[in-house]
């Protein structure tokens, strides 16, 4: 009975982490440059503003910090990012990418996140988190996010997240959220 049990809870277990990937398609994009390491991607600005159009008509512009999807590292870097003008994306080799914040010419922060290229872009390393314990209580995230370059030297970012939970027999989730960013480069 205890070995039936530990089957149905790794069953259970391996059917609720295969459901909580999320996936990651790739866009079929005609300007896309592929990316060869090594090479400098480019230079871009940390924070842009993306205008937005409410049911009510009127337009908003939602700041939306670009630096976020390259940094590895914990905190909100709130000190760096109120004093950066830009950053620098050089890909290392084919698993890694240096991101750099700066404030004109002086370096505030890098970071490097790992990867892989995979048909022209680069897709950082797959985030899945789980927390809990199965089947009782659990709760799990998933996060992938890719980025490719345009002919004009825009970036094309990429992003899916996804997360579940359970309660007992009681399963819950959002269903993968998608978004693609194209970043102007940065222009002194």
């Amino acid at each position: 009975m205890k070995n039936v049990l530990c089957l149905l809870v790794y069953i259970f277990s391996i059917i609720m982490l295969q459901s909580a990937c999320v996936s990651l398609k790739i866009p079929r994009r005609n300007d896309l440059v592929p990316l060869q390491a090594p090479m400098l991607i480019g230079k871009y600005p940390a924070i842009i503003e993306r205008k937005l159009t409410l049911y009510s008509g009127k337009d908003t512009l939602l700041p939306t910090i670009i630096w976020y999807h390259f940094k590895n590292s914990p905190g909100k870097d709130s000190a760096e990012l109120a004093q950066a003008t830009h950053m620098e994306l050089i890909l290392k080799d084919a698993k890694h990418i240096s991101s750099t914040l700066y404030k004109d010419d002086v370096a505030l922060k890098t970071d490097v996140i790992r990867g892989r290229l995979k048909k022209g872009y680069f897709r950082k390393k797959h985030q899945l988190s789980l927390s809990g314990i199965p089947p009782f209580y659990w709760s799990i995230s998933s996060n992938k996010m890719q980025l490719g370059l345009g002919k004009e030297h825009q970036l094309f970012i990429d992003h899916a997240d996804e997360t579940n939970g359970s309660i007992l027999i009681i399963v819950a989730g959002t269903p993968g959220i998608t978004s693609s960013l194209s970043v102007p480069r940065y222009v002194k």
